[in-house]
């Protein structure tokens, strides 16, 4: 039997709104996805009963910081909770080997959990030939994470509502240089809506998301917005200055990646966005930065050899 490989992106969210929290403890977002090129990766070898897991940081680093101790606990890490879902869904017994290799930090908004859920599922489906179908494993995200079918669907821009498992794809933008700026600091995804939802008087009346153009910058950067601001400039006061800084660089657009800490800055010039990174990597509080690339495709699952 083959092994099977996959790139998992991560995302930033060009806004980011909360419009209702649940009584479940889940909130309704609106949202707009664009995948960019920084990526962790899955491999799924065969192996006998179970599942074996194992991750290790990437060789050459990101930039971004240390991030070996943000793989976290086997048992609840992301790729896991994925793997045991697909099996139980598949009715398959589990039998697998799989190693993810991290480079997108954990707590920073970039989507590196919900990205690796996704890939799991698809290199599983890939390694025991298929036993779902597309539109199952996008259910079977939803049920994982709020992000995870974005990530499961293909598209690389995409606007999302409900708990962002609601999904339209959108023209994509110009292709673009993408400045990712990540504090020392981290937060959590659960953190940080119950601290911001406490402050937002919700629910409030949802925008017409289907009249969105996505088409250029200049339009999505008027809809730049973050309700996860409200506590990301207070917890970490600095971070105003980082994104005032990619502003001044030229950036077409800046705000918060996502829920967490993290920062991105849109570059219509790669020399721009270069030299951005290095101002704002330098800058208090400030973990590294980096230069990546908006997507126009998905990354696909690709078979390897056996004995890697």
């Amino acid at each position: 039997m083959n092994s099977f490989s996959i790139a998992c992106p991560a995302k930033v969210n060009l806004f980011l709104r909360i419009v209702a929290r649940e009584d479940s403890g889940y909130h309704q977002i609106e949202t707009l996805f664009q995948a960019v090129g920084l990526y962790d990766r899955i491999d799924a070898h065969p192996a006998g009963d179970g599942i074996d897991f194992e991750a290790h940081p990437a060789e050459t680093g990101t930039g971004l910081g240390d991030i070996t101790a943000e793989i976290g606990d086997p048992e609840v890490n992301s790729v896991v909770r994925a793997a045991r879902s697909f099996y139980e869904a598949a009715r398959i017994e589990p039998a697998v080997r799989l190693v993810l290799t991290k480079a997108i930090p954990a707590g920073t908004g970039l989507g590196g959990a919900s990205s690796d859920a996704a890939g799991t599922l698809a290199v599983l489906n890939a390694l025991h030939g298929e036993p779902l179908r597309h539109h199952q494993i996008i259910r079977l995200g939803a049920w994982i994470g709020s992000d995870v079918p974005f990530f499961c669907t293909g598209l690389t821009t995409a606007l999302g509502w409900g708990r962002g498992e609601r999904l339209l794809e959108r023209p994509l933008p110009p292709a673009a240089q993408v400045v990712v700026v990540v504090p020392e600091a981290r937060m959590s995804t659960s953190t940080a809506y119950r601290e911001v939802s406490a402050r937002l008087k919700l629910p409030v009346p949802p925008r017409w998301l289907r009249d969105i153009e996505t088409g250029d910058w200049e339009g999505l950067a008027d809809l730049q917005e973050n309700d996860f601001e409200l506590i990301a400039f207070e917890q970490m006061p600095a971070l105003q200055g980082v994104r005032e800084a990619l502003d001044e660089a030229g950036a077409v657009t800046a705000g918060l990646t996502g829920s967490g800490l993290a920062l991105f800055g849109v570059f219509d010039d790669g020399e721009r966005a270069a030299d951005a990174a290095r101002v704002a990597g330098a800058m208090e509080g400030v973990a590294g930065a980096l230069v990546v690339p908006t997507l126009s495709e998905m990354p696909t699952v690709q078979r390897i050899d056996s004995d890697m």
